[in-house]
Protein backbone atom coordinates (compact mmCIF):
# COMPACT_ATOMS: atom_id res chain seq x y z
CA UNK A 1 0.00 0.00 0.00
CA UNK A 2 1.02 3.77 -0.73
CA UNK A 3 1.32 6.66 2.05
CA UNK A 4 -1.25 9.06 0.52
CA UNK A 5 -0.10 12.44 1.27
CA UNK A 6 -2.21 15.11 2.14
CA UNK A 7 -1.69 18.95 2.76
CA UNK A 8 -1.99 18.18 6.52
CA UNK A 9 0.27 15.16 6.39
CA UNK A 10 3.30 17.59 5.47
CA UNK A 11 2.52 19.28 8.72
CA UNK A 12 5.44 18.26 11.46
CA UNK A 13 3.91 16.53 14.12
CA UNK A 14 0.58 15.37 12.18
CA UNK A 15 0.56 11.40 11.73
CA UNK A 16 -2.93 11.38 10.15
CA UNK A 17 -1.67 9.85 6.67
CA UNK A 18 -3.96 7.75 4.54
CA UNK A 19 -3.18 4.60 3.22
CA UNK A 20 -4.41 3.91 0.02
CA UNK A 21 -4.27 0.67 -2.85
CA UNK A 22 -2.33 2.55 -5.67
CA UNK A 23 -4.91 2.68 -8.40
CA UNK A 24 -4.71 0.73 -11.41
CA UNK A 25 -2.75 2.04 -14.02
CA UNK A 26 -4.65 1.56 -17.47
CA UNK A 27 -3.53 -0.11 -20.35
CA UNK A 28 -3.24 1.32 -23.63
CA UNK A 29 -2.83 -0.24 -26.93
CA UNK A 30 -1.16 2.19 -29.74
CA UNK A 31 -2.71 0.82 -33.23
CA UNK A 32 -3.69 4.54 -33.84
CA UNK A 33 0.36 5.42 -34.06
CA UNK A 34 2.23 5.34 -38.03
CA UNK A 35 4.59 2.66 -37.96
CA UNK A 36 7.27 5.71 -38.37
CA UNK A 37 6.33 7.57 -34.71
CA UNK A 38 6.39 3.79 -33.23
CA UNK A 39 9.93 3.04 -34.49
CA UNK A 40 13.49 4.57 -32.63
CA UNK A 41 15.98 6.36 -34.68
CA UNK A 42 17.78 4.08 -37.48
CA UNK A 43 20.36 2.29 -36.18
CA UNK A 44 23.82 3.58 -37.67
CA UNK A 45 24.22 0.95 -40.09
CA UNK A 46 20.66 1.70 -41.89
CA UNK A 47 21.70 5.77 -41.96
CA UNK A 48 23.10 6.84 -44.95
CA UNK A 49 26.81 7.82 -44.31
CA UNK A 50 30.37 9.13 -45.92
CA UNK A 51 32.71 8.32 -43.85
CA UNK A 52 35.73 10.31 -44.47
CA UNK A 53 39.34 10.56 -43.27
CA UNK A 54 41.29 14.14 -42.83
CA UNK A 55 45.00 13.28 -41.22
CA UNK A 56 44.83 10.84 -39.36
CA UNK A 57 40.74 10.85 -38.18
CA UNK A 58 37.94 9.70 -39.55
CA UNK A 59 34.58 10.89 -39.31
CA UNK A 60 30.91 10.05 -40.48
CA UNK A 61 28.92 12.64 -42.16
CA UNK A 62 25.39 11.68 -42.77
CA UNK A 63 23.94 11.47 -46.18
CA UNK A 64 21.87 15.74 -47.43
CA UNK A 65 21.19 15.69 -50.57
CA UNK A 66 22.30 18.33 -52.80
CA UNK A 67 25.10 19.68 -50.03
CA UNK A 68 28.20 19.74 -50.39
CA UNK A 69 30.42 17.22 -48.29
CA UNK A 70 31.93 20.47 -46.34
CA UNK A 71 28.48 21.95 -45.68
CA UNK A 72 27.04 18.83 -44.42
CA UNK A 73 30.23 17.88 -41.83
CA UNK A 74 30.00 21.39 -40.59
CA UNK A 75 26.47 21.37 -40.01
CA UNK A 76 26.72 18.03 -38.15
CA UNK A 77 29.88 19.55 -36.40
CA UNK A 78 32.34 17.68 -37.76
CA UNK A 79 35.99 19.10 -37.08
CA UNK A 80 36.46 19.33 -41.04
CA UNK A 81 39.38 21.14 -41.88
CA UNK A 82 39.19 24.00 -44.90
CA UNK A 83 39.94 27.22 -45.95
CA UNK A 84 39.06 28.84 -48.96
CA UNK A 85 35.68 26.79 -49.70
CA UNK A 86 36.32 27.03 -53.47
CA UNK A 87 38.30 24.00 -54.44
CA UNK A 88 41.76 26.26 -54.83
CA UNK A 89 44.12 25.32 -51.86
CA UNK A 90 42.82 21.82 -51.44
CA UNK A 91 43.10 22.17 -47.20
CA UNK A 92 39.43 20.10 -47.46
CA UNK A 93 41.35 17.57 -49.00
CA UNK A 94 39.52 14.34 -47.16
CA UNK A 95 39.68 10.23 -47.92
CA UNK A 96 36.51 8.38 -48.95
CA UNK A 97 36.69 5.73 -46.38
CA UNK A 98 33.28 4.52 -47.26
CA UNK A 99 29.71 5.82 -48.72
CA UNK A 100 31.20 6.98 -52.16
CA UNK A 101 28.48 6.12 -53.92
CA UNK A 102 26.38 8.99 -51.97
CA UNK A 103 28.53 11.80 -53.75
CA UNK A 104 28.28 12.93 -57.31
CA UNK A 105 30.90 12.46 -59.58
CA UNK A 106 34.24 14.76 -59.27
CA UNK A 107 33.76 18.26 -60.64
CA UNK A 108 36.73 19.73 -63.04
CA UNK A 109 37.58 21.71 -59.90
CA UNK A 110 38.86 18.28 -57.86
CA UNK A 111 40.45 16.77 -61.35
CA UNK A 112 42.67 19.95 -61.30
CA UNK A 113 43.86 20.01 -57.82
CA UNK A 114 43.79 15.93 -57.09
CA UNK A 115 44.50 14.32 -60.38
CA UNK A 116 46.06 11.05 -59.50
CA UNK A 117 44.59 11.03 -55.60
CA UNK A 118 41.09 10.92 -57.02
CA UNK A 119 41.48 7.14 -58.07
CA UNK A 120 42.87 6.27 -54.56
CA UNK A 121 39.47 7.96 -52.92
CA UNK A 122 40.27 11.52 -52.46
CA UNK A 123 38.01 13.73 -52.94
CA UNK A 124 37.96 17.99 -51.61
CA UNK A 125 34.89 18.04 -49.41
CA UNK A 126 33.85 22.06 -50.76
CA UNK A 127 33.49 20.72 -54.10
CA UNK A 128 31.77 17.28 -53.61
CA UNK A 129 28.39 17.15 -53.32
CA UNK A 130 25.54 14.61 -52.34
CA UNK A 131 23.26 13.04 -55.02
CA UNK A 132 20.50 14.97 -55.05
CA UNK A 133 18.50 11.33 -54.40
CA UNK A 134 20.00 7.78 -54.48
CA UNK A 135 17.80 4.97 -55.17
CA UNK A 136 16.98 3.04 -52.05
Amino acid sequence: MRKQLTVGSLIPGRSDVQMSSPAPVPVQTHTSLKKTEMSPARPQSEQKLVQVKQRSQTMPVRYTPSQTLLQAALTQDQPITYKCQQGHCGKCSVQIVAGASLLDTPTGQEKAKLGEKLATGYRLACQSTFRSSIPT
